[in-house]
Parts: C-alpha cells; structure tokens; sequence
C-alpha cells in the first residue's frame, strides 16, 4: 500500500466525521428548537391567563417563527385579535388553524361564528356540520347550525338545534340565546324573556345578554327592568363609556333627562382624568340642550381641567361648526401657548393649518406646517396637507415626496394615497394613479371615497364600463351608500344603460326606500318607455322625499313635456328657478320649453344667459346649435359649437356634436377629424366610433384605408348586443366585400328592432342584391325608398332599385 493511500485515510474519516458533527449539531438545534418553541408558547399562555395579552401576543409570534404550522398557536392569536374587535385578523388566525389541522374543534366553531356575523351563512353552515361530523353533541355547533337555520326562516329546525344543545347543557349560552330569538320571532315575547333571564343568571357578566335582555324588557313595555339591565352593565364594565352612552339615550328616551344627566356626571365622577365621560356629556348637552348649552359646559370643564386638551379641541371644533372660525383659531392658538411643542401644540399647529388652508390662506398654512415638521419630520398630517397645499398650486413633483414619506409612516393612509393619485393623474401617470387609489381601496374597502376617486379616473381615462365594475363592487359591500348609487346612475345615464340602471333603482328603492334617488330613477325609465303619465306621478314622490332636489323637479318637467302639458313643464321649472334663479340645467330646461313651444327668440335667449353665465358648460351651446340647426342655419351651429369648444377646453362632447354637425351640412372630412379627435383621448367612446365607421364607409367607401379603419372600429362594436352598433358593423363589413358576414351581422340587428328603420332597409337591400337575391332586395330597397325617410345612401338605394326593376324588365 502507497504512503499516498494511507495518508487519504484519516482525511476521509474528518469528512464523515464532519458530517456526523453536523448531523449532531442540527439534532441538537432541533431538539432546542423544539424546546424554545414549547417554551414561548407555555410562557404566552401565563401572560394570557395574568391578562397580558401584548406580551402574550409576541411570546405567541416568537413560537409562530419557529413553527408557522403550529395551529395552536394561530388559535390563541386569533383569540387575542377577537378580543380586540379585529376581526380580520382574527378572522385569518382561526383561518390559518384549521387550515393546519382540519379537525380543530373550537377553531373551526370561531371561524363559523364570525362567518355567521359577516352574512355568509353557507360557510358558517359547513363550519358547523364539519364539528357535528367530529362530534354529535356538540352544543356550539348545534347552536351555530340552528343560528344559520334561524337566519334562513327554518324556525322548526332552529328551534330543535336549540332544543338539543340545551338537553347537553341546560345553561348553554348560544343555546339558551338562540332559542329566545326564535321565540321572540315567533310572537312569544315573554317565553323569550324567561329564557333570556336565565340565560343571563347562568352567565351573570355576559354584556351581550344584558343587552338582549334589556331590549326583551323594553319590548315588553317593562322600562323598569330595561333600565335595571342597563345599570348593570356600567357595573359590569365600568370603563366602557358605550355602557353609560347606551344608559343616558334610554332615560333620555324615556323622558328622563335629569336622570340621564346625572348618570352622564357618575362616570366622570368615576374617571375624573380621562376626558372621555365629559366629551360624551357635552355631546348630549349639545343634543338636548342646542350648541350653546355645549358651549357653556365645555368652557367650565376647560377651567376645571386646562390640561385636558381634548376639551379645547372639543371647544375649537363645537366653535368652527357654529361658523365661529376666529374663536376657534384663537381655541387652537391658547392650546399652542400653553403646550408650545408638544403633542397638543404640534396638533393645534396643524388645526390651524388646515383652518387657513380652508380659507385659501397658503402660506400661513404652510408657516405653521413647518413648525410641525420641524419637530416632527414624520407627521403623517402635516406631511398629508403640505401636498394637498401643492396640489392646489399645480405642484405635484413637490407633493409626491411629502405623500410617499407620509406613507412610509402611514402605508394605510387613504388621505394619503388619494392625493398620491391626484398627483400622478396630473403628471399623466395614469397607472401610477389607478396603483394608489386600488391601495386605498385595500386599505378601507367598506369606505366609499377612493371608489369615487377611481370611477371618476376611469372616467376621464374612458374606461366607462370599468368606472361602474368599481362602483359596483363597492355596492355588493355597502348597497345602501347614497353617494356611490348616485355616481352609478348618472354614469348608466350618461351611457344609456337602461338594464343596468333599472337594477340601481331597484336596488335603491329596496335598500333606501325614503332616498329620492330610487324614485328618481325609476321616473326617468318610465319616460323612456314612453309611459310619461306614470313617470309624472313616480317623480312627484321623489319630489315629496325632497323639496329641493334638482334632477326630479327637471325630470317632471320634461314628462309634462312629452305630455305637451307645455304649461306644466313651465310652470314646474319656474318654480325652481324662483329658489335658484342661475341653476344652469333649469334654465336650459326652460329654454328647450320655449323651442318646443316654437318660442324660439325666448329660447335663445335663455341658452345665451346660460352660456354667459356658463361659459364652461357645455350643455348650452349644443342647445343654441340645435336651434340654428332647426332654423336651417347649419354655419351658425358649427360656429357656435366651435365657439364652445374653445371655451371649454377642447369638451369632447362637444366636439362630438361638431363632428355630426359638420356631417350633416356635407363636410366630410372635416368631421372625421372631429371624430378621430374625441377617440385620441376616448376611445371606448362607442357612439363616435359609430358615426366614424359609417361615415368612412360612405364618404370614403373606395378608399381602402378609410375602409380598414372603419372595420377597426366597427370590430370594436361587434359584442355590444345594440342593433343600430351592428347595423354600423354590418354595413362596413359589406363595404369591405365580406357579403356573408354582413347579412349574418344585419339580419341579427333586424331582428332587434321593429319597425326596421329605413336606412338599416337600405343596408339589407343592398346585401340581398349582391347575393342576387333579388326579390327581397326590391322589397327591402322599395320600403326604404318609400318611407320618406332620409338617409345617407337615399340614392344609391333608388339607382340600385331602379337596376333591378329593369333587370326584371329585361328578363321579362
């Protein structure tokens, strides 16, 4: 054997030495591991048990980053975020635990509540058949059933599920609760009173049975007992101000306010430090008494206690909502002397600044912010308001660096993120915008203002059809938000969506029944059925709903109109105009009355003071256009609307409305510039693609290129489903030479609409005779001829009639 052979010997037993060691060692941090992980969670639970749950909580973290699969673990933290009302953590917490151990009882019991409390009975429904399959008997499973039964109307099943989890436990909690719910709806108030009592003194300290049971009494009449429910629970939670808050509505309610009064002074007996219990005193007085009995009572809490700062706040804004803005300035300038820089005086510094920036006073503003952030550089607030001010100035490249520092320290600030979006639309960084807004979104999903802000981007970018898939998902969460169903329908409205905002009225109607709006709606589709005598009487109740509202009393108007009730119409917008006398729509309304009424001096005249008033509202020169253009004076319509234009800042409506005008005085091309103009910043804009479609394949029918841009844009069209859109798309495919396709395409969009108008006649014809289908060409070409109607294309159709009644002739 060499002495090189036995030299490599030792070094490969270091080798498988080394990797022993390595083994041991990995064994070794397991097993500490293992240890340290049971070690954190024994530790989070006696911080639990001594109730502590923030240290609890990170001894609970630190076993979670150890072992993510630990489902205990994810249970316990579920557990502490419930108790802290986050339910979406908690939520995700009881989420994650059965997800790691399917068969997790009590964690798949939670999860199922909160999926009951969140509306999603059929999910809370399988949570609880999951827990009965692993345990019959279980009485919170039973109870959680029958809860889902209840909610769906099944009282009988409901009934029985409670039934067998009290013959588990007689004093169930959930059971006992459930079984008086079923009860009370049944009609048996009292048998759901009993049950509750003892529900209520098996479980003595139970606040929400408290509170069913306080609601039980005063149903029946017995305030005596609703108040003695109330009472105990300030005694059962004497630090939860609801409690008391809950105790002085019910004796003021009862016209007892001396005693609501008096329970009000017992908590801040009670807590004389904390500002809370005086705040609510004052927000009663002011609800009982009027603003100046909070007035008054604030400034003796103040000289009682000039430290508790946030009853100067308190009396700064009480002072700003009575339109005493320099009393409250002078509130926010006392607070500045007393606390110079500390926390009260950085806040009132930034009280101040958003009071001057109200005013349109930038630079105090901006003085006062700087004093801020000169403390504070990471004051989110004042950060957030400093961009606002650069905004107003046109500044975003100085607002983007304050808005992404305030975000850093705030990522979930949707004041933050909404201006961001504004600053990115204004540097025309559209994706950018739409990324901040849909984080804001994310952010508060149950808040409307960021959809807002999203729909009206789309909007502008024209994406029409996605600014109401926003606003339509944020109803699924909140149907019954005023603001969000109003932009919806005035965008359905602008679209001419009637399926769609037919569905919106509805949906108001049933979530908002006493809300103008659903009333409103439904007017306007009965005026488009034609049914004007009963949208007459729809949009009078929205009127009732309220007095002052513009879009129902102009609505009316307009159904006395089509009613020629000419008078009515009048009279109805008088009326308005006589409370708000330069309301552009009312006096365009009452301008398009006197050209109905052939009035046509008067009706000019109105449309020339709105568009003096107006001058940036477009609506008034298309009236004035529709005048000449009813006067045979098609120059001065174009005029007008160019004039209007101009003043407007290029409006794409009414460059829209130049291009038909341009088209119907013969001026071609000029009006396929005008078009071509509105879809360069619309191009979902599916009326002008339209019109440009039909006008290249009529006007430029032998130009190739103008016929391959009219299929781009007829192709666009194909899946609208609306006939007089594939009447454009079937026309141009014939003018392209796809015969086949234009009679699928045409016959589909004849099928739609009866009677079929006398241009989509002229169109089938015109296919009927390049398939020689003769006989229904003549039939199609001859109705379209003889209707009266004019078209574009009236000649070619009477050329090609006359072609085929010779070729007949000749045939003959």
């Amino acid at each position: 054997m060499s002495s090189s052979t036995l030299l490599s010997r030792p070094r490969a037993r270091a080798g498988y030495a080394g990797l022993a060691l390595s083994m041991l060692l990995a064994l070794l941090a397991g097993c500490g591991a293992e240890d340290r992980k049971q070690a954190y969670f024994d530790r989070g639970m006696e911080l639990l048990a001594e109730g502590d749950p923030v240290k609890a909580r990170l001894e609970l973290k630190n076993v979670l980053q150890i072992d993510p699969k630990h489902a205990e673990a994810w249970f316990q933290l579920a557990q502490i975020e419930a108790d802290r009302q986050n339910w979406s953590a908690a939520f995700g917490g009881y989420n994650k635990a059965v997800e790691l151990k399917p068969d997790f009882i009590d964690a798949r019991l939670k999860r199922g509540q909160l999926l009951f409390d969140a509306g999603q009975q059929e999910d809370a429904l399988a949570d609880a058949a999951a827990v009965l399959a692993l345990a019959p008997e279980n009485p919170d499973a039973l109870a959680l059933r029958g809860a889902v039964r209840a909610k769906q109307g099944d009282l009988d099943v409901a009934t029985a599920d409670a039934q067998a989890a009290l013959a588990v436990d007689p004093s169930h909690r959930n059971g006992l609760l459930l079984l008086a719910e079923v009860r009370r709806a049944q009609g048996a108030g009292a048998e759901a009173v009993a049950l509750l009592e003892r529900a209520a003194e098996a479980h003595p300290d139970d606040v929400q049975l408290r509170l069913s049971l306080a609601a039980g009494y005063q149903s029946l009449g017995d305030a005596a007992k609703a108040r003695e429910q109330l009472e105990k629970l300030t005694e059962i939670e004497p630090s939860q101000l609801i409690h008391t808050a809950r105790l002085a509505a019910f004796l003021t309610q009862q016209g007892e306010r001396q005693a609501a009064e008096q329970a009000l002074r017992r908590a801040i007996a009670a807590n004389p430090e904390d500002a809370q219990p005086k705040l609510l005193l004052v927000e009663w007085a002011v609800k009982e008494h009027g603003p100046e009995a909070g007035v008054a009572l604030l400034e003796e809490l103040v000289a009682q206690a000039p430290d508790q700062y946030d009853l100067r706040f308190a009396q700064a804004e009480l002072a700003a909502s009575l339109g005493q803005r320099d009393k409250s300035k002078d509130i926010y300038r006392a607070i500045i002397e007393r606390d110079d820089l500390g926390t009260a005086g950085l806040k009132a510094r930034h009280r101040l600044a958003t009071l001057d920036f109200a005013n349109q006073e930038m630079d105090q503003a901006l003085a006062l912010l700087a004093e801020v952030l000169e403390e504070d550089p990471r004051n989110v607030d004042a950060l957030t308001l400093r961009a606002a001010i650069a905004l107003t100035r046109d500044e975003p490249d100085a607002a983007i660096p304050d808005l992404r520092d305030a975000l850093q320290n705030d990522p979930e600030s949707t004041r933050a993120l909404r201006l961001l979006a504004k600053a990115h639309e204004m540097r025309e960084e559209v994706p950018l915008a739409q990324d901040a807004l849909q984080k804001a979104i994310d952010a508060a999903p149950a808040e409307p203002a960021a959809y807002l802000d999203m729909a009206q981007l789309l909007v502008r970018s024209g994406d029409m059809k996605g600014a109401s898939r926003i606003l339509e998902g944020f109803l699924e969460k909140v149907p019954d938000d005023t603001r969000v169903q109003s932009a919806l329908a005035k965008l359905q409205l602008s679209q001419q969506d009637w399926d769609a905002m037919e569905r919106t009225a509805d949906r108001i109607l049933e979530t908002r029944p006493d809300h103008p709006l659903g009333y409103y709606l439904k007017g306007l589709l009965l005026q488009r059925d034609g049914r004007l005598q009963e949208s007459v009487e729809v949009l009078k109740v929205a009127i009732e709903k309220r007095a002052d509202a513009v879009e129902p009393r102009l609505a009316l108007a307009r159904s006395y109109l089509g009613l020629k009730q000419v008078e009515d119409a009048e009279a109805s917008v008088k009326a308005y105009l006589d409370q708000q006398p330069a309301n552009a729509a009312a006096l365009n309304l009452l301008g398009e009355i006197y050209a109905s009424a052939g009035r046509f001096k008067e009706a000019a005249a109105q449309f020339e003071q709105v568009i003096s008033l107006y001058p940036k509202s477009p609506s008034a020169y298309t009236r004035m256009a529709d005048l000449y253009v009813r006067a045979g004076e098609s120059d001065k319509a174009i005029s007008t609307l160019r004039a209007g234009i101009e003043e407007t800042g290029r409006n794409a409506f009414l460059i829209f409305r130049l291009g038909i005008a341009l088209q119907d005085a013969g001026r071609g091309d000029e009006a396929i510039s005008a078009y071509e103009e509105v879809l360069d910043s619309n191009p979902e804009a599916d009326a002008v693609a339209n019109n440009l479609a039909m006008l290249l394949a009529n006007a430029r029918k032998d130009d190739p290129a103008s016929l391959s841009r009219a299929m781009e844009l007829a192709r666009g069209l194909a899946t609208s489903g609306q006939w007089v859109l594939l009447d454009t798309l079937g026309w141009v495919q014939f003018r392209s030479g796809d015969i086949e396709g234009a009679l699928s395409t045409l016959e589909e969009a004849a099928g739609q609409v009866d009677p079929v108008p006398a241009e989509m006649q002229f169109h089938l014809g015109m296919v009927y005779a390049s398939l020689g289908r003769d006989d229904q060409a003549r039939e199609m070409l001859t109705a379209a001829v003889d209707s009266g109607a004019s078209f574009p294309g009236l000649e070619e159709a009477r050329e090609t009639l006359e072609g085929l009644s010779s070729a007949s002739l000749g045939g003959g």
